[in-house]
């Protein structure tokens, strides 16, 4: 009998091997080709930090603060011959508020160059005009001004504690003993001798001691009425002013 030849076996097996190897080759060659074609994943980015509470900060105003002005108070200068009663008058203020508001009375004694706090706005304002250069030729002193007084008001009319009639006067020094002030009704109160310079001065109607501001005529009751006309006469009998009570 002849022999079996066993070539064909070995055959398959070597085509076998050869399309496994090739099937590799080719699905390597595919993953290589997918794996060049995929885009690059994207980078992350770092995330800003916001410092959300410096950033509030900023926003936040930052308050000033708001100096007030100090007010400049009122003042007055005392010159010659100046009364309480007289600068009030000028000022247009109250004599009580202008006593109160410097600490002193009715007997207070004014020095020239004091100064006084005036409490409400009022004092004369400066005229800013410049004063004229010193003459080098002697002028003569002016000669004196008359006297000009007046009945400016009459204060508690009725009611003897506070009754009492306001002169005021305006022009030069006036010597006031034996000037009078009557009335229609027969009431005469005569002057006690005193200087009245340019200022003002209270006659009351009741007893009191006398002082530069205020005056007493010594009785022990009220004189004046409304609607009477007070009169004031010199020495000489000469009027020199009326008021009508209102």
């Amino acid at each position: 009998m002849g022999s079996v030849r066993r070539g064909g076996s070995n055959s398959f097996l070597l085509f076998l091997g050869l399309n496994v190897i090739v099937s590799l080759v080719t699905v390597l060659a595919v993953l290589t080709y997918w794996e060049r074609r995929r885009p690059p994943a994207p980078t992350a980015q770092p995330t800003e930090t916001v410092d959300a509470a410096a950033r509030l900060a900023s926003a936040v105003p930052t308050s000033t603060e708001t100096l007030v002005p100090t007010p400049t108070p009122h003042v007055y200068k005392i010159k010659p011959n100046d009364t309480l009663f007289g600068i009030a008058l000028e000022l247009g203020v109250s004599l009580t508020e202008l006593m109160e508001a410097n600490g002193l009375t009715e007997t207070s004694v004014l020095d020239v160059g004091q100064i006084l706090v005036v409490p409400t706005p009022g004092g004369p304002a400066p005229t800013g005009t410049a004063e004229p250069p010193p003459s080098t030729s002697p002028t003569a002193p002016p000669a004196p001004s008359l006297p000009s007084v007046a009945i400016v008001g009459v204060t508690g009319v009725g009611d003897l504690a506070t009754e009492a009639v306001q002169l005021i006067n305006s022009g030069g020094t006036a010597a006031m003993a034996g000037w009078m002030l009557d009335d229609a009704s027969g009431n005469v109160c005569i002057l006690p001798a005193f200087t009245l310079h340019k200022g003002a001065v209270s006659i009351n109607t009741r007893a009191g001691t006398d002082t530069v501001i205020e005056l007493h005529c010594g009785f022990d009751r009220a004189w004046w009425r409304s609607g009477s006309t007070i009169t004031l006469r010199d020495a000489t009998g000469s009027i020199q002013s009326t008021f009508t009570i209102p």
